[in-house]
């Protein structure tokens, strides 16, 4: 690698790396690819960025050698991300350049470092035009680098290979060797370092469609009991903003988690997920969840040292028993936790094939956009208050800090709750929501709420029936004119309507089957139509449309009753058809 600096404050730094070529996204990639398309400018939001203050200032050359090795190894940093004829498409170039950004650190190298990722975070990536790094470094007065700052794009990485990227260069920067490992002082061979190309192959393969396989059958099954929508409610009116962020940043959550994993004998996640679906449920009114798990599954060396974007949804389904105590269900979620991140690795397209297939199935669009990250790398979650009393746990809630993000325009998850570890035994729980469903001061109350309810765990008896009234919950109202199905709630006037409309603007009336299971049967004066096309119409409209789903049943009518006699008229009207519009 090669460096010239320029009067515009940059470093043009030149590379030439091995194992060129194109090929398909990973399974990894492909999932990050939809929203990023969808997001556009605003996908900004997803930039990862740190500031490495250096201990002691080193010579730009340094700062040289060490990119030029990390660009030469890793694939992913000379990576562009292209949309082809035949679909996105991963393309790694053997030679480039990097212009790296530099300024003056004022003497203030942590600081200018902090301003300087702020700044290379604001745009969102151009993936066809630009690597998926951008680097800035800050001088001294004597021109040395004291800082080094750096912001990824999330369709290249996730939070532990930018930790592991980040790492590896300060270790390199401060230690002898730049081209040495941090870990055992020894080179890994270009060829031998894992590579997104080589993991796009091995999926596309035999072996990867096996493991594909195991992970859609277990898509297929849990969809096949799981409600439509976690957010089945009525909407609330939102401005131009609906989308808030908190964050809590608490040492009280680490240490009551801690103790209460050990206490089920389960894990910190599964403590902070149980607690997440069972605020959620007591808020909607369910009695299954529904989530959406982002899973990393970094289990084998090679997985643990690609510097490349690794995580996928995982799929849990969870049947909520309001009858225990907090700590028996989170004995209860561990193991259907535990399936659903095993089961991650598989075929996003093959996913959105299942949901496709068992939502027309069903008569349902699913609505999968409640979400839960446990974004630590680890499971050592490190306290000094292993086992806290009462008033250990109120001292430390007393050092908790609660603060809010700019809320944003649109987001693809309406309910989204994040963990990571700050270090010094703070653990900062961040959630996304959408106000639309979960208004006014809903979100304060939910992430507070977690807090609340696993420090109460850990003094004393909570139960599940108990949740929304232990942290001021008030669960969401439906009218009368809701009924609960077996894909979630739905109003069964709001069917109708959606019946009328697809059959060209047609009167319909809905009537829910006395003997209580939710059923609906959609009446309609559509002479015109069968049961088979009103539901395959109904079908191709339900998405984006919470709280509706297709009748179980379609009578196709010669014409209305006359106007105000009441929806049990319909039952004389004359009938041409009737019919589930299913397949037999």
């Amino acid at each position: 690698m090669t460096d010239t600096s320029t009067s515009a404050g940059t470093l043009s730094l030149t590379f030439t790396g091995q194992g060129a070529g194109t090929g398909p996204l990973t399974w990894a990639q492909s999932v990050m690819w939809g929203p990023m398309q969808w997001f556009g400018k605003e996908a900004s939001q997803f930039n990862i960025g740190r500031a490495l203050v250096l201990p002691e200032p080193v010579d730009p050359g340094r700062l040289a050698a060490v990119l030029r090795h990390l660009v030469a190894t890793h694939q992913t940093l000379r990576t562009r991300y292209v949309q082809r004829a035949d679909g996105p498409r991963q393309e790694v170039a053997a030679t480039g350049t990097y212009d790296v950004v530099v300024v003056d650190d004022q003497g203030d190298p942590a600081r200018v470092g902090d301003e300087l990722v702020a700044t290379l975070t604001e745009a969102a990536f151009d993936h066809e035009a630009q690597w998926p790094l951008r680097v800035g470094c800050a001088r001294d007065r004597a021109g040395r680098i004291s800082a080094v700052a750096l912001v990824g794009s999330h369709l290249a990485f996730d939070g532990w290979a930018f930790t592991t990227l980040t790492d590896v260069l300060l270790d390199r920067l401060t230690g002898a060797d730049p081209d040495a490992s941090p870990s055992d002082g020894t080179v890994r061979r270009a060829d031998r370092v894992p590579q997104p190309l080589a993991q796009a192959a091995f999926q596309q393969s035999a072996a990867g469609q096996q493991t594909s396989a195991a992970g859609l059958r277990h898509w297929e099954q849990g969809l096949s009991a799981a409600p439509a929508s976690m957010f089945d409610l009525p909407t609330a009116p939102t401005g131009d903003q609906p989308i808030e962020r908190h964050l809590l940043d608490s040492t009280a959550v680490t240490a009551a988690a801690t103790a209460l994993a050990t206490r089920t004998r389960t894990s910190f996640s599964t403590v902070l997920l149980g607690l997440t679906t069972l605020i959620l449920t007591a808020y909607n009114g369910h009695r299954t969840a529904v989530f959406k798990l982002i899973a990393g599954n970094r289990l084998d060396r090679d997985s643990r040292d690609l510097i490349a974007l690794n995580t996928l949804d995982a799929l849990l389904v969870h049947r909520v028993d309001d009858d225990v105590d907090l700590l028996t269900a989170i004995r209860n979620l561990h193991r259907p936790a535990f399936d659903a991140y095993r089961r991650a690795p598989c075929d996003p397209a093959g996913v959105r094939q299942v949901v496709e297939r068992v939502g027309r199935r069903r008569g349902v669009a699913f609505d999968l956009s409640a979400y839960f990250n446990n974004g630590h790398r680890g499971s050592d979650w490190a306290t000094s208050d292993p086992d806290p009393g009462p008033d250990r746990l109120a001292v430390l809630r007393r050092d908790s800090r609660y603060s809010r993000l700019e809320p944003l325009s649109k987001s693809d998850m309406r309910f989204y709750v994040a963990a990571s570890n700050l270090g010094d035994g703070r653990c900062r729980l961040g959630l996304l929501v959408d106000t639309a469903y979960l208004p006014g001061s809903l979100g304060e109350t939910v992430i507070r709420g977690i807090e609340t309810l696993l420090c109460d765990a850990v003094t004393g008896e909570v139960r599940v029936a108990e949740i929304a009234g232990r942290i001021g919950l008030t669960p969401a109202r439906r009218g009368s004119d809701w009924v609960s199905t077996p894909a979630g709630w739905v109003r069964p006037q709001a069917v109708a309507d959606l019946v009328g409309e697809v059959a060209g603007g047609v009167p319909a009336a809905a009537l829910v089957d006395p003997a209580g299971d939710g059923g609906v049967t959609v009446y309609a004066a559509a002479s015109e139509r069968s049961p088979r096309e009103l539901h395959r119409r109904v079908l191709d409209a339900l998405p984006g449309r919470p709280g509706v789903a297709a009748p179980t049943g379609y009578v196709v009518c010669r014409s209305a009753p006359p106007a105000g006699a009441g929806p049990d008229a319909w039952r004389d009207v004359p009938v041409l058809a009737r019919g589930s519009g299913r397949d037999a």
